[in-house]
């Protein structure tokens, strides 16, 4: 799904082949099933609107060659009265449950004879280790995941949460160790697909799209409010929320009001792996958002790793392009929503960004007392970004990376190895650490380095 999109963009093969054994080891050995399986604005705009119509078409040829969205209950899944596999087809183990859109909740298995029809049903019956495979259709429902398990969905397996807060929770820290692989989650009134206070989850292979549709509600609610620096965007597709050691890649996310978003609400948000995604035209927000929101995170000057803040994790050969284009958003952002917390430590490599309304790579320190330093940015290519202007920092022309820092000098930045080209100002930086004029390249670019 989205390797054809990165080879696309000029991201390494090899990389991107590391990044999808890395993140999702062990999460396709699912169980064998009975049937086996110059430019300045103006211009620059037009030219980057030309190359996103021939990115959607693509996109979606790709998604179709391979059954995601596909929202119809025709499959007809397995009959409850089959006896089984059938010949050559051992039945799976005990602790393996099976959904279908031909299936009945009256079933106390999910086993392949009589399999569930919900998958809230088979979650509720699953012992934590077990694996839950979801066969072709549409369910819709939230599903809560609160213990182990694996929730794997075959050939596009859709969650339509219409009416519902989430497509996907996993929460807390029993459900540590939980697989979410495969699915289309749509149509959300906050997230596509949150994790909270939980560990060593893996998100990969899925399609989050159109979520976060309370954004637009007249009274928004939950994180679909506004929270003073804090915007309402509803948590956007596939939301971290104070968790540790996970990783998310392979999705395709888009259409939602922002893409992937790391905060630190009930703690610290670290060790997370972050790639192989292909985020585009989310709309309202920006494709990967890391944003510190908890106060505590740094107290007196001093970080405090074990209560908040977002440090540690790596962000490595995404794809975001186009967001933000009817709100405000970057590629990636790096950000503190004010005193006291903490964004540092992370490292951007290896990405693509094109197209989006804030700069490919965006960093914003506001207020005195946060942390955003030791951040490293490097091997990232980036063209034709910050095609809104970013008002924070008061930069109106296209920018590939754009770091402000409003009050306080910032330390530790590493900004190296980067490609920019198709924009004003290469790199623009307000209280961050001399960059070498050489350290970065530059391709049609009018002012390949401006450090204030």
């Amino acid at each position: 799904m989205t390797l054809s999109s990165h080879a696309r963009s000029g991201l390494p093969r090899a990389l991107l082949a590391a990044v999808a054994s890395l993140l999702l080891a062990g999460a396709a050995a699912t169980p064998a099933l009975a049937h086996g399986h110059g430019h300045g604005r103006s211009a620059g705009h037009r030219h980057h609107r030309h190359h996103r119509h021939h990115r959607h078409h693509a996109r979606r040829h790709h998604r179709h060659r391979h059954g995601h969205g596909h929202h119809g209950n025709g499959h007809p899944g397995p009959n409850p009265g089959h006896p089984g596999p059938g010949p050559g087809h051992p039945p799976p183990p005990g602790n393996v449950l099976f959904v279908s859109p031909s299936g009945n909740d009256a079933s106390t298995s999910c086993a392949w004879s009589a399999p569930c029809r919900t998958i809230g049903r088979a979650v509720s019956l699953a012992g934590a280790g077990a694996t839950v495979v979801v066969l072709p259709g549409t369910y819709a429902e939230q599903v809560t995941i609160a213990k182990r398990l694996r929730l794997v969905g075959k050939h596009g397996a859709t969650i339509d949460a219409t009416g519902q807060t989430n497509g996907v929770v996993i929460s807390g820290a029993a459900a540590a160790g939980s697989t979410v692989t495969g699915f289309t989650v749509e149509h959300a009134t906050q997230e596509g697909i949150l994790a909270t206070q939980t560990a060593h989850v893996k998100i990969g292979r899925n399609v989050v799209q159109f979520n976060d549709l309370g954004a637009t509600s007249s009274n928004p609610t939950g994180e679909c409010a506004p929270q003073g620096q804090i915007p309402g965007d509803c948590g956007e597709g596939i939301h971290l929320m104070s968790v540790t050691d996970a990783r998310v890649g392979g999705n395709q996310v888009t259409q939602n009001t922002g893409g992937i978003l790391l905060t630190d609400e009930l703690g610290p948000t670290t060790r997370n792996l972050i790639a192989g995604n292909d985020v585009f035209e989310n709309p309202l927000d920006c494709g990967i958002t890391v944003a510190g929101h908890n106060p505590m995170a740094v107290q007196n000057g001093a970080r405090m790793p074990n209560v908040a803040g977002i440090y540690d994790n790596w962000i490595v050969g995404n794809s975001s392009d186009d967001n933000g284009l009817r709100g405000e958003g970057a590629g990636i952002l790096l950000a503190g929503a004010g005193p006291g917390t903490g964004v540092y430590d992370n490292v951007v490599k290896g990405n693509e960004a094109s197209g989006n309304d804030l700069a490919g790579i965006t960093l914003h320190s506001h207020a005195p007392g946060d942390d955003l330093n030791g951040n490293v940015l490097v091997n990232n290519k980036l063209r034709n970004d910050n095609v809104g202007g970013d008002p924070d920092a008061g930069v109106r022309e296209t920018t590939g990376i754009l770091l402000f820092s409003a009050v306080t000098p910032l330390q530790g930045t590493v900004v190296r190895g980067n490609v920019i080209r198709d924009v004003h100002f290469g790199v623009w930086t307000r209280n961050v650490p001399p960059i070498a004029p050489d350290a970065n390249a530059f391709i049609n670019v009018d002012v390949p380095l401006q450090q204030q």
